[in-house]
């Protein structure tokens, strides 16, 4: 039976309760109002959010794999894969509908979610022109840019980006966090889109590697600051997947929670009100979403593409190399 019709022909599940583990602000507002209130009203179940970062989710997974707690995760592009490969969660059934709404090729590890790409923040006082990545490194700059903490997909991003500067990439570690390097203390290490933008507007920081869903829906209330996609080379591609934890107490419900949020309108909704792009391809969005979003395969062929899998086997070494060589610990 396909998530499709399991909706259509859904039983009773008074009483019931599903754990749905995501990310809190603005994505827990759209999965309530998307997802857990027609699955509520349809089935008579409740939805409970557990909120926090993909990590903490990672590691209640793998801590509760004989008997899991959670129904539904949302996880990062190169998580996803990685507890497909464990068998933490339920593969993507190419036989399913809703598998078929989603672009060719992205259901991997788990169903894909949203197209976002890693670029740059910018002040517009003191980067006159949208940034490329290589003016990062312009002297002005030094000691202005801000980071997320590592591990982080920002982080491995500008990496990647970082060693391919210096015709090389994510593989080769000494380059990558040489380059780095170059650019000096970090500014800021950043927790909260609002904490960077109050020093880009005060002048302490110049730009920082930023996903643009995020930038771009808080940039309403900033006029001063910019966000660029670079093209030498192109944003890193960044995917948000959702997965069907493996053995957990709900899989009819958790079946159906995942079709409503690949659902055009849910999908829809990321990317008019967050500029998270669709992975559903039945999506139409307004010029204006169109226009900053990451919308279509053909966009996503233009992104830069980590080595995510061995990335992912490089974060214990890495953090302890970030600190050291970047942070100055």
């Amino acid at each position: 039976m396909g998530l499709t019709a399991s909706i259509a022909t859904a039983q009773d599940f008074s009483g019931q309760t599903l754990i749905v583990g995501t990310w809190g602000g603005d994505i827990e507002r759209l999965l309530k109002e998307h997802a857990a209130a027609p699955l509520e009203e349809k089935t008579g179940a409740k939805v409970e959010f557990l909120l926090g970062g993909s990590g903490d989710r990672m590691a209640k997974i793998y801590a509760e794999r004989q008997n899991p707690t959670m129904d539904v995760t949302f996880q990062n592009i190169y998580e996803a894969p990685q507890l497909l490969a464990d068998d933490l969660v339920v593969a993507p059934d190419p036989e399913l509908d809703i598998y078929e709404t989603v672009w060719d090729g992205m259901n991997d590890g788990c169903y894909a979610m949203s197209l976002v790409g890693l670029g740059i923040a910018y002040s517009k006082d003191l980067v006159p022109e949208p940034p490329e990545w290589a003016d990062m490194w312009k002297p002005e700059y030094n000691g202005m840019i801000a980071m997320a903490p590592y591990p982080s997909s920002e982080g491995d991003g500008l990496l990647g980006v970082a060693a391919r500067l210096e015709g090389a990439d994510e593989h080769d570690a000494d380059v990558a966090f040489a380059k780095v390097a170059e650019l000096g203390e970090p500014a800021l290490t950043y927790t909260s889109l609002d904490e960077v933008f109050a020093l880009m507007e005060a002048g302490e920081v110049a730009m920082a590697p930023m996903i643009s869903g995020y930038v771009l829906a808080g940039l309403k209330e900033f006029p001063g600051i910019g966000f660029s996609f670079p093209t030498d080379p192109g944003p890193v591609l960044i995917r948000d997947m959702v997965c069907q934890v493996k053995n957990s107490p709900n899989p009819e419900l958790a079946q159906m929670f995942i079709e409503y949020a690949l659902s055009a309108e849910t999908q829809k909704a990321y990317a008019e009100e967050i500029y998270f792009g669709p992975t559903n391809s039945t999506v139409k969005l307004s010029e204006s979403a169109a226009a900053d979003t990451i919308n279509s395969p053909e966009e996503v062929e233009s992104l830069l593409a980590l080595d995510w899998p061995w990335l992912i086997e490089q974060r214990a070494d890495w953090t302890e190399r970030w600190n050291k060589d970047i942070m100055g610990q």
